[in-house]
């Protein structure tokens, strides 16, 4: 018996629109929308960024940026300031609200995904994870990947910082009142 190739393409189509819609119903409570969680990890990480650095990096057009950020901006999660050094440009930062979203994006997010995995041992993850580098290798004739997901990744562990400081700030405070 050998293996349908197409099925399984379809198969894993399928799988990856799956993931998509439940996550963005995981994320719909918090008024961010999953496309918008990448744009906000850029301004987190590059402060004072510009809506064509964002596209540059998403590689995506200029105007679809222009929409999410003036939606974000609309949203309250992020703010725009014009460029001292040249008024036709916006310099992009995450609001206070911003960034509580995210972490409660994130949060949910990793809740899907660690159910998502459930299940598997460690010696599956790590196979599942060789196996997605081969795919990622084969698709990129062994070039690696042109984008670049470090902010995303580094955003993460930005969320990660801050909820931890939340939850010993609560946990002080618990304390304190006891």
């Amino acid at each position: 018996m050998s293996v349908d190739i197409k099925e399984l393409a379809w198969k894993m189509d399928k799988m990856f629109m799956l993931r998509r819609m439940m996550l963005t119903k995981s994320i719909a409570n918090t008024g961010l929308y999953l496309g918008q969680l990448p744009i906000l990890a850029y301004i987190s990480h590059n402060d004072g960024c510009t809506q064509k650095e964002i596209s540059d990096w998403l590689n995506v057009s200029p105007a679809s940026i222009a929409l999410s950020t003036k939606r974000l901006q609309k949203a309250g999660f992020i703010k725009k300031a014009v460029d001292k050094d040249n008024l036709r440009c916006n310099r992009l930062s995450v609001t206070e609200i911003g960034s509580e979203t995210a972490i409660k994006c994130r949060e949910a997010m990793n809740r899907f995904d660690e159910n998502m995995f459930k299940g598997l041992s460690d010696a599956d993850l790590k196979q599942f994870e060789k196996t997605i580098d081969f795919f990622i290798d084969n698709m990129t004739d062994g070039e690696g990947l042109d984008v670049d997901f470090v902010p995303m990744m580094e955003m993460d562990d930005n969320i990660q910082k801050r909820m931890e400081r939340s939850s010993r700030k609560k946990t002080g405070a618990e304390s304190e009142a006891e």
